[in-house]
C-alpha cells in the first residue's frame, strides 16, 4: 500500500499513486481470469525521488506488486497465469536502480531498457504475445510525445493505456507563437481542432477564459486522439492538483474497450479524489502553520476540502441522472440498461453503483420504465430493458 509518508514534497505523486495502485490491483486480477498472461509496460520508469528502497513509491513498483498479488491469488485457484513487465528509462543514473528491480521480483518476468521510449517500442511491442493483456503507462517528465509515433501502441488489441497529460505546461504552452512549440503540440494533439476552440472561446470570453475552461478544450482534444489512433470506446480523465494552489497539474487519461474498464476507473478515481481532498487540506494546514507560525485558525481548511468534493460528486450525480433520462429512448422503444449505465460513466463521475440508485429513483418516481424488473430487485439488473416514460 502507498503511504502519504513516502512522498513529502511530491504530495501529487501520492495522489496519481494512489489511483494507480487501486486501478491496477482490479484490472490486473480481473483481466487474469480471462488471459493467460498480463504484461505491464511503463514507458518512463524513472525512478524518481523514490523514499522507499522497495520502489513502492513508485509507478513501476505499484505495478509489479498488483501482478505478484493476482499471480499468487489465481494460483491459489489453481490457474497459473504469467507476469511480466517492460520498463523502460533513458536517464542514465535512474537506470541503474531500475537495472536493480528483475532480481527484487523473480516471480514476475521483468525486462528494462536503457534508452528513449520511441526507439524501443518496437522491440517492446515484439516481445508481447498476442494472447496477453497488457496495460501501457505513458508518463513522461515532459510533454513533446508525437501521439501518432506511439499509434503501434495504443492501438494494440487486448489493451489499456494510462496517459499522463501535463496540462499545466501545456496550457501554458499553448500560447505561446513559436514554431517549435507548435508543431510539438499539434504533434501531441492531432485531432479536435483545439486551436479554432481555443481561439473562440478565448473571443466569446473577452480573453479572460479560465483555466477549467482551457482544459476541458486541451483535455477533450488529447482524449479524442486517444480513442480515434486506438479505436477506445471509453476514454476518460483525472485530475491531479497543485498541493498548495487550486490548479490542475496534470490529467491522468485512461483508455480502454470496455465497460468494465470505465466502472474500475470512476471507482477508483472518486477513492483518488476523496484522497486528494484530504491531502490537500492537510498539506495546505501544514503550510500555513510553518509560514505563519499558527495552525487553529486554519483547521476550518481541513473541514472545507470534503464538503468541496461532496458538492462536486452531487452535482455530478444530479447531470448523469439527465444524461440517463435523456439517452433512454421514449415509449415504446427500449434500450438495454446494460448498453446505457457505461455511457453515463464516461460523460459524468459517478459510480455504478450511484447510477444504479438514480434508476431505481427514476423507475419510483414514474420517469424511467423497467418492464422487467422483478420482485424484490432494489436496482436494474444488466439485462433489463429501459425506456422513458
Amino acid at each position: 500500500m502507498v503511504a502519504l509518508s513516502d512522498y513529502v514534497g511530491r504530495e501529487q505523486s501520492y495522489v496519481k499513486h494512489v489511483f494507480l495502485e487501486g486501478y491496477l490491483e482490479r484490472l490486473v486480477h480481473k483481466t487474469a481470469s480471462a488471459y493467460p498472461h498480463i504484461v505491464y509496460v511503463d514507458g518512463f520508469a524513472g525512478p524518481w525521488q523514490s523514499a522507499n528502497e522497495r520502489f513502492e513509491d513508485t509507478s513501476f513498483g505499484i505495478a509489479l506488486n498488483a501482478l505478484r498479488r493476482a499471480k499468487a491469488s489465481w494460483k491459489a485457484r489453481h490457474r497459473e497465469v504469467k507476469m511480466s513487465a517492460f520498463l523502460v528509462e533513458r536517464d542514465a543514473e535512474a537506470y541503474k536502480q531500475l537495472a536493480q528491480v528483475p532480481a527484487r521480483y523473480p516471480d514476475v518476468a521483468i525486462r528494462t531498457y536503457a534508452g528513449d521510449f520511441l526507439r524501443v517500442m518496437p522491440d517492446v511491442l515484439d516481445h508481447i504475445p498476442k494472447d496477453a493483456f497488457a496495460f501501457f503507462l505513458i508518463d513522461p517528465k515532459g510533454w513533446r510525445i508525437p501521439l501518432n509515433t506511439l499509434s503501434p501502441i495504443i492501438a494494440r488489441a487486448n489493451s489499456e493505456v494510462i496517459f499522463n497529460f501535463m496540462f499545466e505546461f501545456i496550457n501554458r504552452a499553448a500560447s505561446i507563437d513559436d514554431p517549435t512549440v507548435i508543431s510539438g503540440l499539434d504533434e501531441l494533439i492531432p485531432y479536435g481542432n483545439w486551436r479554432a476552440k481555443l481561439r473562440e472561446a478565448e473571443q466569446l470570453a473577452n480573453g479572460r477564459l479560465d483555466s477549467s475552461e482551457r482544459k476541458a478544450i486541451l483535455v477533450g482534444a488529447f482524449t479524442e486522439s486517444l480513442a480515434r489512433l486506438g479505436n477506445y470506446r471509453y476514454v476518460a480523465e483525472t485530475t491531479i492538483l497543485r498541493p498548495l494552489r487550486d490548479r490542475p497539474l496534470y490529467c491522468l487519461c485512461y483508455a480502454t474497450r470496455n465497460h468494465h474498464g470505465i466502472e474500475v476507473f470512476r471507482d477508483c478515481q472518486v477513492k483518488a479524489l476523496t484522497e486528494q481532498a484530504m491531502t490537500r487540506a492537510t498539506t495546505k494546514i501544514k503550510h500555513t502553520a510553518v509560514t505563519t507560525g499558527q495552525a487553529e485558525m486554519f483547521d476550518s481548511l481541513y473541514e472545507m476540502a470534503p464538503n468541496e468534493l461532496t458538492l462536486f460528486l452531487e452535482s455530478e450525480r444530479h447531470l448523469a441522472e439527465k444524461t440517463l433520462l435523456e439517452l433512454a429512448p421514449t415509449k415504446p422503444h427500449f434500450a438495454s440498461y446494460e448498453k446505457l449505465w457505461p455511457e453515463v460513466l464516461l460523460r459524468h463521475v459517478v459510480r455504478l453503483p450511484d447510477v444504479n440508485k438514480i434508476a431505481a429513483q427514476l423507475r419510483a418516481d414514474g420517469r424511467l420504465l423497467f418492464p422487467d424488473w422483478e420482485k424484490g430487485k432494489r436496482v436494474p439488473q444488466q439485462n433489463y430493458r429501459v425506456q422513458r416514460a
